[in-house]
């Protein structure tokens, strides 16, 4: 148990013990089916399925030469979707959770799309498209859609939504980590701004409704750079990641879908990102906490409400 001081966690626990770097959990509801990416030997990125996240036990998804990374798995139909990197640019793919490791393609475009997410039905995927997202981990010959304030580039990536059942294809508007409300009525995302000196790249927590409509701002530039919302299971709260402009690493905070109540919960002086809220009031994160620097492993802690 690694924690510092103005963190209270019932049962702080670190789920992943691999010798590479593990990243983006998603899933773990009622402590099964975690899915997340870690790192191979020759520096790409793997999906792998924790049927038990109490186990030591874990279950390779993908495999080859590639970058897959922010899996995101739905109970609905049984299938991970994820971001695949293909030689020149990223798409997006999904993988049976249960039966083999053959990918099905979702996206076709010479263009990056990232950070897909399903519909609770697992009937839509929403991502993102444009420059590479913000994250720990990069790669090169990314397509950049962004625009220039004195000098200064501020990312403007496009969502998406793609129905896997009709092939149509929607743009709903301006933003960044895209995910859909456990109700399926909103999304919530990212939007990158000045910070409020307007001398960097910032980035803001929204939500919109379905159909792109509504957006609604719930934090602001002077907070710090947030980035990587999750859904509470009531769909009453967001959790996500923020870097306050105080602090150089990031920590995990949640809000209220009305903009109040912005809480920390991680204090400790390690980087610890990409949160997701289980149903049964875990948050899932990755940290290098109690390691050097970018070893990152996924740990959990119950959520005080």
């Amino acid at each position: 148990m690694m924690t510092s001081e103005g963190e209270s966690f019932d049962a702080l626990s670190k789920i992943t013990e691999s010798e590479k770097p593990c990243i983006y959990p998603n899933g773990g509801d009622n402590s099964s089916n975690l899915v997340f990416s870690s790192k191979k030997s020759d520096g790409g990125y793997n999906i792998y399925l924790k049927d038990n996240v109490l186990s030591k036990a874990v279950i390779q998804k993908t495999s080859g030469n590639n970058f897959n990374l922010a899996p995101n798995f739905c109970p609905a139909n049984n299938k991970i979707v994820f971001q695949y990197f293909d030689k020149t640019n990223f798409d997006i793919y999904y993988v049976d959770a249960f039966e083999g490791k053959a990918i099905t393609q979702v996206t076709y475009t010479d263009e990056n799309e990232y950070n897909p997410t399903w519909s609770r039905d697992g009937k839509l995927v929403i991502f993102e498209k444009g420059s590479a997202p913000k994250v720990y981990i990069s790669v090169t010959k990314n397509t950049a859609l962004a625009a220039l304030y004195s000098g200064f580039t501020v990312t403007k990536n496009q969502i998406w939504m793609k129905n896997l059942e009709t092939g149509e294809l929607k743009m709903l508007g301006e933003g960044s980590f895209p995910v859909i409300s456990p109700d399926g009525k909103r999304i919530a995302y990212v939007k990158y701004d000045l910070n409020k000196n307007k001398t960097s790249e910032t980035g803001t927590l929204w939500i919109m409704s379905i159909d792109g409509d509504s957006p609604k701002q719930l934090t602001n530039n002077q907070a710090g750079y947030a980035t990587h919302p999750n859904w509470s299971p009531n769909g009453e709260k967001i959790v996500f990641q923020l870097t306050k402009n105080n602090k150089p690493d990031s920590d995990i905070y949640s809000i209220n879908t009305n903009g109040e109540n912005l809480k920390q919960h991680t204090t400790n002086e390690s980087d610890d990102f990409s949160p997701y809220w289980s149903s049964d009031n875990f948050i899932y994160f990755s940290s290098d906490r109690g390691a050097k620097k970018g070893e990152y492993q996924i740990w959990r802690f119950k959520m005080n409400e």
